[in-house]
């Protein structure tokens, strides 16, 4: 290799070694450069091994040169085709130079198209710039067929699969899976409607095929060669078995590696769906205000100020007074410290120090103001709207209530959430690693085929979550009735995009007519109209149900609504009477052994014939 011109935008050089030219192509695709190759030799050879290395991208321009007066005989054995960019220069006849060009036309057929020519003796260069830029080529496909991989993933796409719709993918002539529209339909979906105005706006025409497994597909390492592929959908863009992917198609590195990615077609962020929180137990409606943080420091008090009444009051004549006149005296602190806090009448406090004065006025105002006026307020408030559980809404309450509650979290098989649980640290791995546990305990695993079966698994038990894209399961929640879910705060955010093979050509036009769309607001527009849309088809549903049960049984079938705030009831007060009886019961208990203590002690100053105190 020996450069001859060098600078901060163009580098010039020349290579002799084939091996080092294929290497700065690789290098230079990797780092985004647009590279121009003249080659002065028959391009057989060279394009095989381009195409051995795969190294065809947009970025990259091969002008062959080898004075040649004519294209070759055999085109069929250059395979002119994307997303090789080829340039043949032929020498017509003397001083006169035809352009070929095979992205001339978008059809990619490989066929070569004059674009240019160059007369040294009169007109020079035909047109400026040499070669038609891809942005206009692209712009109009011609009705060229794109083969799409289709997977149903509401509100995405919604495809009806046959009964018949397992195929062999090897038994495909083309390589492109099932084109049979009898193995599957598509019914509608947002990235549906985006993708038919797409196409209508690039004057191309769809081919739907169903890939393999059905998902987009997970990454795997080759272990001989290192290199990384992936199977599902993302697969045959990778294998440019496909020409683009529209769906909830998730940016990660990962991905990245493999095929390349367009303006972004949603911008969402990640999330989990768990039940919503049920209904606590109304028995225990007096005792909730308290948290377990409060009552150690409740009772605590409550244990404290009969001593600390006494103490104040007795230090000063603690050398004046009998024994028995303090066990008197701390006995009386301690009733009155505890008629004081359960709110009963009790006689003024006997002393008329300071000292006593102002820490029974301290204690009274604490029992009426705080402690009493707090715990009404809050149980009129959780009487009249029945308390629930705590909503489980961030990492870490999953993380307690997946160690301790049981809950089993579940994720999409190979999506973009799924790899950022497997490549994530911190408390996104301890996820994982619970949910690998979860997969050994329960011989289910932790992996369902789409969002819409996970929000279905959450609806039929109330220890389950699962993690996705925050706009899929918000549509799958209102599918099934948002009052049955709780949805957590965004955890991060995920750009979905059309996944395109490596150095797609139409890449830019296709950028263009998203942006213009994204500006527009039609991407946002199209996902309301699909939510619209989602919530008529419910409530027509609840109408033909409705319809064939008065026709049935001829009585309405009742409509499902919202369950709703309902007035106070005994029912709701019950937690009342089980602490009066509680109460009455300790008070007959005490009634009791009191009696049984005096019987007891008068019958011993009987026999001892001592007159009573």
């Amino acid at each position: 290799m020996k450069y001859i011109h060098e600078s901060s935008e163009l580098k010039t050089c020349i290579f002799y070694d084939f091996e080092q030219y294929f290497q700065n192509i690789e290098e230079n695709q990797k780092g985004f450069i647009e590279t121009t190759s003249l080659i002065f030799a028959e391009p057989f050879h060279i394009l095989r091994e381009l195409r051995n290395r795969n190294l065809g991208h947009r970025l990259s321009l091969f002008v062959f040169f080898w004075n040649a007066t004519h294209l070759p005989k055999r085109r069929d054995a250059y395979h002119f085709s994307e997303p090789f960019r080829i340039v043949l220069i032929i020498r017509s006849r003397l001083a006169v130079l035809r352009v070929y060009y095979n992205q001339a036309t978008p059809h990619d057929m490989g066929e070569l198209k004059l674009v240019n020519w160059y007369d040294a003796n009169s007109l020079g260069l035909f047109k400026v710039p040499l070669l038609p830029s891809p942005k206009d080529v692209y712009r109009n496909f011609g009705e060229r067929v794109l083969s799409i991989p289709i997977i149903h993933s509401p509100p995405w796409y919604f495809v009806k699969y046959n009964n018949y719709s397992e195929y062999n993918d090897n038994n495909d002539e083309n390589g492109l899976g099932a084109t049979n529209e009898s193995l599957f339909h598509v019914t509608g979906g947002r990235d549906f409607n985006l993708l038919k105005l797409i196409a209508k706006k690039m004057n191309f025409n769809v081919n739907y095929i169903d890939p393999l497994e059905r998902t987009q597909g997970s990454s795997i390492i080759e272990a001989d060669t290192d290199n990384l592929s992936f199977s599902g959908a993302l697969g045959k863009i990778q294998r440019r078995e496909a020409d683009l992917l529209l769906g909830d198609v998730g940016i990660t590195f990962e991905r990245k590696k493999a095929v390349e990615f367009s303006f972004f077609t949603l911008v969402d962020s990640g999330a989990f769906v768990t039940h919503s929180p049920r209904k606590l137990s109304e028995a225990f409606a007096l005792i909730r205000p308290f948290r377990k943080e409060v009552w150690p420091f409740l009772i605590l008090t409550v244990v404290i100020s009969g001593p600390a009444f006494y103490y104040v009051v007795a230090i000063p004549y603690w050398w004046q007074r009998g024994r028995r006149r303090k066990m008197h005296l701390f006995q009386k602190c301690i009733w009155f410290s505890v008629t004081l806090f359960l709110k009963q009448s009790c006689n003024v406090f006997p002393f008329s120090g300071i000292r006593a004065k102002c820490l029974s006025s301290m204690l009274w105002l604490a029992a009426t103001y705080v402690l009493a006026d707090v715990y009404s307020a809050q149980l009129t408030s959780q009487l009249a709207s029945p308390a629930r559980e705590p909503p489980i809404n961030t990492l870490q309450r999953l993380e307690t209530a997946m160690l301790n509650k049981g809950y089993q979290l579940y994720v999409e098989r190979q999506s973009s959430s799924l790899s950022i649980l497997e490549n994530s640290t911190a408390i996104f791995n301890r996820l994982y690693r619970l949910m690998k546990h979860q997969s050994n305990s329960h011989n289910h695993g932790y992996l369902v085929s789409s969002v819409e079966e996970g929000i279905s698994l959450i609806k039929e038990g109330s220890t389950k979550a699962i993690l996705g894209g925050r706009e899929t399961l918000y549509f799958n929640m209102k599918r099934y009735g948002t009052q049955n879910f709780q949805i957590s705060e965004k955890l991060y955010t995920r750009y979905s995009a059309v996944a395109v093979q490596t150095g797609c050509p139409f890449l830019e036009s296709l950028n263009e007519v998203l942006m213009h769309l994204f500006e527009g607001g039609i991407l946002e527009k199209m996902t309301n109209a699909e939510y619209e849309r989602m919530i008529q088809m419910n409530q027509m549903n609840e109408e033909n149900l409705r319809t064939s049960s008065v026709e049935n049984t001829n009585h309405q079938q009742p409509r499902l609504v919202e369950p709703k705030l309902q007035p106070i009831n005994l029912r709701i007060l019950q937690g009342a009477f089980f602490a009066l009886a509680f109460g009455y019961v300790l008070a007959a208990l005490t009634i009791l052994i009191r009696l049984s203590s005096n019987t007891c002690t008068i019958k011993l100053h009987q026999l001892n014939n001592r007159p009573l105190v």
